[in-house]
């Protein structure tokens, strides 16, 4: 899910970059761009949510807030 999120933002830049451009050239016909980055927008909140919710501590089941060796909660070494 991390790729996906990572590959998400960059193409919403590209796509966003796109758009900045064609803007500046005076062409406004854009409607496909926006809609892309939109999907983009929505892949990235899908795949952080994932990622906080889903990240646990296999011990005690508690959501961990970092990616240490170990658990805040229960202190126990996570592998």
């Amino acid at each position: 899910m991390t790729w996906l999120y990572v590959a998400s933002l960059i193409l919403f830049f590209i796509d966003w970059g796109i758009v900045g451009v064609k803007i500046f050239n005076g062409n406004y016909d854009i409607e496909a761009f926006v809609y892309v980055g939109g999907v983009l927008i929505v892949v990235m909140i899908v795949c952080y949510l994932y990622r906080l919710f889903s990240n646990k501590c296999p011990h005690c089941g508690k959501l961990r807030l970092s990616n240490g060796d170990y658990c805040s909660y229960c202190g126990k070494k996570i592998d």
